[in-house]
């Protein structure tokens, strides 16, 4: 009688986790959010004790408040993974990165009790050595009481914090003795409608390098700093005040300014003599916005490279003059070297950009993209636009380029 031969094992059926090592699962296992890999604990027992591993020796942790969905039992079910992932982790496992996020229904704030919760949480992660630590959603707690909680924490190599919230008056002043000496980058968000005041908090961070800020109040503010080197500014208008944002970066290389909203650009400038490059990406402009820009555009003039994307406001029907202020002398940049820009070039922005040329004697190389400024609900604007935004534009200013290098 013959014997049947064994069919080899269809493909996606073979069991390859099985054979993977236990160190190379673990790192596997580290790279998920920490509720989807406690999931993996139903598999086999192998994986409930390679979850165990993963909370007890990954390098870094996300407490993350939308793994809960219910309402009723998010908070427990938060405290608890907190607990088993952070506040039991043995001081011989480090940790580098920490990341918390807090939904709006959590109950945590500076007047209740739980309070001591996160408070806990932070000097355990002060003793685990933690050099990077990112704050998301959070609304509801003041920054300037979470500074409090971590202004001790040397270890910190990167901060994030959430939103500024000037109706906390009771916390609305940043707190002295902050000693994060190594602290080298800084995200924070400010959404006041009050007057912040940031560079008391800037005074007392020496290693700063990288700061960005997300700025969303009607208040003008200033910058001050001797070490910052990279400044990423996000702004978001909401009234039609054209208040100043003054800056006093001496060590200043990199500018990136992005702003939102539909009510234009507030003036931006100061002293910045050691910028080297500037990246702008300007929407929602308007024709009372051309002084902000010319105004930016001469604080940089120490730029080497400059990239520069520009969005007119859908509420304007002509086109109008946005890089130059009608008057007043151009912008110069006699170390330019490298200059990409993205726009609507009608015959405004066309003057503008072969003016900018013509003052920048040191150009090497020229990046241009037309970018078409229209609205659908606003057809008049497109068909006339349209018709001036022409090729023939685009190979001037290539022409003038040209010309400018053989000169």
């Amino acid at each position: 009688m013959a014997t049947s031969v064994p069919s080899d094992p269809i493909p996606h059926q073979i069991n390859r986790l099985s054979s993977l090592p236990d160190e190379l699962l673990v790192k596997i296992l580290s790279f998920l959010p920490i509720r989807a890999a406690g999931r993996t604990s139903v598999l086999s027992r192998r994986f409930r004790h390679l979850c165990e591993i993963v909370w007890e020796t990954s390098p870094s942790l996300e407490l993350l408040s939308r793994e809960f969905p219910s309402l009723r039992t998010a908070t427990a079910h938060f405290v608890t993974m907190a607990e088993q992932t952070l506040l039991r982790r043995s001081p011989s496992q480090p940790l580098s990165s920490l990341c918390i996020e807090l939904e709006r229904y959590f109950p945590f704030s500076p007047y209740q009790a739980e309070s001591s919760f996160l408070n806990s949480l932070f000097d355990k992660a002060c003793s685990l050595g933690v050099r990077h630590l990112t704050f998301k959603g959070c609304f509801f707690l003041p920054t300037c009481w979470i500074l409090s909680l971590i202004s001790s924490i040397n270890s910190l190599q990167s901060l994030s914090l959430p939103r500024i919230v000037g109706d906390w008056h009771k916390y609305s002043v940043f707190p002295s003795g902050v000693t994060l000496t190594n602290l080298k980058s800084l995200s924070i968000q400010v959404y006041s409608t009050g007057p912040v005041k940031l560079n008391p908090l800037l005074s007392q961070l020496p290693s700063l390098e990288v700061l960005s800020i997300g700025h969303d109040a009607p208040h003008a503010f200033s910058l001050s700093s001797q070490t910052i080197r990279q400044l990423n500014l996000f702004i978001c208008k909401h009234c039609w005040e054209h208040n100043p944002v003054e800056l006093s970066l001496p060590s200043l290389e990199l500018l990136q300014v992005q702003n939102y909203g539909t009510l234009g650009l507030p003036h931006i400038g100061g002293d910045i003599p050691s910028l080297r490059k500037a990246v702008l990406h300007l929407n929602f402009l308007h024709q009372n916005d051309c002084g902000a820009v010319a105004g930016l555009l001469n604080s940089i003039s120490h730029a080497q490279e400059l990239i520069l994307h520009l969005k007119e406001s859908d509420y304007e029907t002509d086109p109008f003059p946005i890089l130059l202020e009608p008057g007043r002398e151009p912008p110069k940049f006699p170390n330019l070297k490298h200059l990409e820009g993205a726009m609507c070039f009608h015959e405004h922005n066309f003057e503008a950009i072969v003016s900018l040329l013509r003052h920048s004697p040191a150009l090497e190389s020229l990046k241009l993209v037309h970018k078409a400024s229209f609205s659908l609900a606003r057809k008049r604007k497109r068909d006339m636009i349209g018709d001036q935004c022409c090729p023939k534009m685009l190979m001037a200013i290539v022409t003038t380029f040209i010309s400018q290098i053989f000169i």
